[in-house]
């Protein structure tokens, strides 16, 4: 996988009235859907410096895509 040239970062906040450490992301916005809690904001913003993407499998591994150790 080539390594994509704009990602899309989005951070949300939610707020509640009890821990949310042990809550996935379904669980927090589905509370913050039926006002359980509270979304106070969300921002979406645009990122093509490759060096601020995230170090994850997620967009593939670089080192594969740069030596192609993946092809046959």
């Amino acid at each position: 996988m080539a390594k994509p040239q704009k990602l899309y970062k989005t951070t949300i906040v939610i707020w509640s009235e009890y821990p949310t450490n042990e809550y996935s992301i379904e669980d927090l916005a589905r509370e913050a859907t039926r006002g359980d809690a509270y979304c106070s904001s969300q921002k979406c913003e645009g990122v093509s410096d490759p060096s601020k993407f995230p170090n994850t499998e997620f967009f593939g591994d670089p080192e594969k895509d740069e030596d192609h150790s993946y092809d046959d």
